[in-house]
């Protein structure tokens, strides 16, 4: 099963304590009314917690931005930090996402308001996605039949990064690494090998699930911090993530980084998000520098209808497609 618990950073000190033994020990000690029992609790815990001061602050860690403490922030496999960031395109794409589906479930819509969809959603998408209904059934189908097995992963691999990551939680602070999260990268291999119904974990599951606990503890860190271990431990998630997700991600990050110059160069004026663009070469140099993958690759990823969807090029200058 699961348990949602919201608003997390408001429950009572006893409560909370008492979901110690529950996600360690994976059951809940009862003694009330003359009955001492003790009852499985075997199910999956997934908490969410406002920051203090009503908004998240990136020059604090994580604990000092949340009432929490270590020994509760242990317990979780992974920690995910949800920021409300100004960005031009997707603010752009759920505005007109909430403006469609408000016409379409509106009383009196017609059959051409009611077939009226998101600009995002009548260009040719780079994948198709999936009908809820098979999703659910492909869930189930995986937590009732596939269990897989963990057998030649590479366990050097898995103790150096642990060291790694430990010796940089004590320097640094942000999220406290203990042993309980190398059971956690083993349940998340064994969670991804199971995504894709297999019986038994293979080396990309171990580096996926590695790469989703350095990003967990990333986002535990200050900003300036978090910047210096993406470079660090970039050899630890070039072979986690798909090159075309790679060149995607790196190429967000390079319009948001221009983006930011150029209203420093306006001293706060608006900016044409049509107006920015990123050069060729800074992308190139970018992909030797944190060896991200072969350049062969990354031209693949500029033939893909994946980038023509969200970016146009010309010559040697890259612009966002609005």
């Amino acid at each position: 099963g699961m348990c949602l618990i919201d608003e997390f950073d408001k429950m009572n000190d006893n409560d909370r304590t008492s979901l110690h033994e529950a996600m360690e020990q994976q059951t809940i000690s009862v003694s009330k009314a003359g009955i001492v029992a003790t009852l499985k609790a075997r199910c999956a815990v997934v908490a969410v917690a406002n920051p203090t001061e009503g908004r998240y602050d990136p020059q604090r860690t994580f604990a000092q931005n949340v009432n929490l403490t270590d020994p509760i922030l242990s317990r979780f496999d992974i920690l995910c930090v949800l920021r409300d960031e100004a960005d031009p395109v997707q603010d752009t794409r759920l505005a007109d996402h909430v403006v469609c589906s408000h016409i379409r479930s509106h009383p009196d819509a017609t059959a051409e308001d009611k077939a009226i969809k998101p600009k995002l959603q009548q260009k040719a998408d780079f994948v198709e996605p999936i009908d809820q209904e098979l999703l659910k059934y492909y869930i189930i189908y995986a937590r009732q039949h596939v269990h897989p097995k963990v057998g030649d992963i590479d366990k050097e691999k898995l103790a150096n990064f642990y060291r790694d990551l430990r010796a940089e939680a004590f320097r640094s602070g942000g999220q406290a690494m203990t042993a309980r999260h190398v059971d956690s990268i083993v349940r998340l291999a064994e969670a991804n090998a199971r995504l894709e119904l297999r019986q038994h974990v293979l080396a990309k599951d171990l580096d996926n699930a590695i790469s989703t606990m350095l990003e967990s503890f990333i986002q535990s860190q200050k900003h300036q911090v978090a910047e210096e271990l993406c470079k660090k431990f970039s050899r630890y998630t070039a072979k986690a993530a798909p090159p075309h997700d790679q060149c995607m991600s790196l190429l967000e990050r390079l319009f948001k980084a221009k983006l930011e110059q150029a209203k420093l160069a306006r001293q706060g004026g608006n900016v044409e998000l049509s107006e920015v663009s990123v050069e060729m070469a800074d992308v190139v140099r970018q992909i030797e520098q944190d060896d991200l993958m072969d350049l062969n690759e990354a031209n693949s990823f500029l033939r893909s209808a994946r980038f023509q969807q969200n970016f146009r090029l010309e010559g040697e200058r890259i612009f966002r497609v609005l």
